[in-house]
């Protein structure tokens, strides 16, 4: 080969990173573990926020978010763990409107990282992998906590559930958390899943699942089953939902746009609904 051609192919392999753009998932994986808060005591402390049902490009999404900032000051967090329905203006798209903007005094807080879930509108696109960073079912811990992602647009899929299965029965934490949209018990709309009802719920009772986080009906919702408590927070922003069921197994439900704030210590489960004006929407501990 002439040096000329030599040459040549030495620019072709230096330039072609350059050319091929950025890569498909611009945001780094999720790390498996996660660095608790911790102040003096013998039990590790983790503190995070969830909210879902809030990429709704509304005042109310931008309100609820104005209002998280706000709380982060006195109560600090790193983590906003979604129950889905993350982009639903446009439907699993990341826009100005519906992240960029009013998401950015999340975002630009330095620590900050998505734990996020998929929605039946995040679907139509990829922004909840591309931009949040979740894939469609993944584990992972702080302190003493397992949280379980789940996909419920697939609750159907077999695999997935044999993987929950297999991950619960290994799991050692001292809490476990479950996180998925669609809920198995609900007074909302929505009428519960009879799917999640019957593939995942008794998987949580067998294995010790402490807390179930669910979006899909817009507003607060806190019910015990079985020793298990199953929380609907859909109240991130789109339009709000009333409280049309009052079933056995409901202790509260109110229809409210609100945010969570989770504190866990050691084996005991702290949870605070809180609105957008700053009011305590609910709070009970386990």
């Amino acid at each position: 080969m002439s040096p000329r051609k030599v040459l040549l192919s030495l620019l072709i392999v230096l330039l072609l990173p350059a050319c091929q753009g950025p890569p498909d998932r611009p945001e780094a994986d999720i790390p498996a573990t996660v660095s608790p808060s911790t102040r003096p005591g013998p039990d590790p402390r983790f503190v995070f926020a969830v909210k879902g049902d809030w990429g709704a490009a509304t005042p109310e999404q931008a309100a609820v978010t104005s209002r998280m900032c706000e709380v982060r000051k006195s109560t600090p967090f790193d983590v906003v763990v979604t129950t889905g329905d993350n982009f639903s203006g446009p439907d699993g798209r990341a826009t100005q409107a519906n992240y960029f903007g009013p998401e950015a005094c999340l975002t630009d807080h330095p620590g900050h990282q998505w734990r996020a879930v998929w929605g039946n509108h995040d679907v139509a696109a990829d922004a909840t992998r591309t931009v949040l960073g979740a894939e469609r079912n993944y584990t992972w811990t702080a302190g003493p906590v397992q949280f379980f992602m789940l996909d419920s647009n697939r609750v159907a899929d077999g695999a997935q559930t044999d993987w929950l299965a297999a991950e619960l029965a290994a799991s050692t934490a001292q809490v476990k958390v479950a996180v998925f949209h669609h809920p198995g018990l609900t007074a909302g709309l929505h009428e519960p899943s009879v799917a999640v009802q019957q593939r995942w719920m008794p998987l949580f009772e067998q294995h010790g699942v402490n807390l179930v986080l669910n979006g899909h009906n817009h507003g607060y919702e806190h019910s015990v089953l079985n020793g298990v408590h199953h929380v609907v927070t859909g109240g991130g922003g789109a339009t709000i939902y009333p409280c049309v069921n009052d079933p056995p197994s409901l202790v509260s439900c109110v229809a409210v746009n609100h945010f969570l704030v989770v504190e866990i210590e050691g084996s005991k489960i702290s949870v605070t609904a809180v609105g957008v004006e700053g009011e305590t929407v609910d709070r009970w501990s386990t």
